[in-house]
C-alpha cells in the first residue's frame, strides 16, 4: 500500500465538500451527485483500511526504536543516528505536501538538495524520478505510518468540518430529505474514520488487539449508510429517467 492511496481517497471527499460549500443553493441533481461521489470514495477508503489491518505498531513502541542500524529496501543497512527518524519524517511530510499539489510527485518538484536527500533516504521508493511513500508492517516503511496518519487525520478533520457545515446549511434551508440523509451519512463515516486512524497511532498493544474491531466498525458504518441510500439513489435514477422520457 502507498500513502497516496489513502490520502487521495480523503482528497476526493474533501473536493466534494468544498464544491458543495461553494454553491449558492443546494438544489438540483449536482449536490446529491457530489454526496454520492464522497460516499463512494469513503467506501473505497474503508476497503483499503481493512486490507491494511491491523496497522503496524510504531517501530519505537515495538522495541525497534533503539536499533543501531537502519534497514534499507535492498536488504543492506547503515548506521543510524538519533536524528534519523525525525529528519526522515519531515521528508515524508514534505513529499505528502507536494502530493497535494501535483497528481504525481517527482524528484524535479524539489530543490536539488532536498531531492538528493529523498533519493538517499530509506523511506521512499523511486520509479524513474517518481517518488512514492510505501506503507508496510516492517521497517523502514513501517516508520512511514506515523507521518501519514498525522496527515490523514488532518485531512479527515478538515473534510469533516466542511460536511458538518453543509449539514447545518441544508437543514437551515429546509433541504430535501435525501440530501440531508446523505450528508449526515458522510459526517458519520468521517467521524468513524477519524477514530480509526487515531487508534492506529496508539500504543502497540492497543493497535494489535483493537484495530480490526475499529475498522470493522468503520465498514459497518459505511455499509449501513450505503444500504440506506441505495433505495433513494434508485428513486433518483428513475425520476431522472422519467424526466428524460
Amino acid at each position: 500500500m502507498h500513502a497516496d492511496s489513502l490520502l487521495r481517497g480523503v482528497g476526493r471527499v474533501a473536493e466534494q465538500g468544498e464544491h458543495l460549500l461553494s454553491l449558492r443553493t443546494l438544489s438540483g441533481p449536482d449536490p446529491s451527485r457530489r454526496v454520492d461521489v464522497a460516499m463512494g470514495a469513503l467506501v473505497d477508503l474503508a476497503e483499503l483500511l481493512r486490507a491494511g489491518a491491523p496497522f503496524p505498531p510504531r517501530p519505537e513502541v515495538a522495541g525497534r526504536g533503539n536499533d543501531s542500524r537502519v534497514p534499507r529496501p535492498d536488504g543492506g543497512s547503515r548506521e543510524s543516528s538519533p536524528d534519523d527518524t525525525g529528519t526522515e519524517d519531515a521528508l515524508v511530510r514534505r513529499v505528502l505536501e507536494v502530493g497535494d499539489e501535483h497528481d504525481e510527485v517527482t524528484l524535479e518538484a524539489f530543490e536539488p538538495s532536498v531531492a538528493d536527500r529523498i533519493a538517499d533516504a530509506s523511506r521512499f521508493e523511486t520509479v524513474g524520478s517518481r517518488v512514492v511513500v510505501p506503507l508496510s508492517s516492517v521497517v523502514p516503511y513501517a516508520r512511514n505510518w506515523r507521518p501519514v496518519i498525522e496527515a490523514l487525520i488532518e485531512r479527515v478533520e478538515d473534510a469533516l468540518e466542511d460536511f458538518r457545515r453543509i449539514v447545518r446549511r441544508v437543514r437551515a434551508a429546509g433541504g430535501n430529505g435525501t440530501l440531508v440523509t446523505g450528508c449526515e451519512a458522510v459526517v458519520e463515516m468521517l467521524e468513524t474514520l477519524a477514530l480509526v486512524v487515531r487508534r492506529a497511532d496508539a500504543d502497540a498493544r492497543y493497535v494489535r488487539e483493537r484495530t480490526d474491531h475499529r475498522q470493522g466498525e468503520l465498514l459497518a458504518t459505511v455499509e449501513r449508510a450505503a444500504t440506506q441510500l441505495r433505495p433513494q439513489q434508485r428513486t433518483r435514477s428513475r425520476t431522472r429517467s422519467d424526466d428524460n422520457a
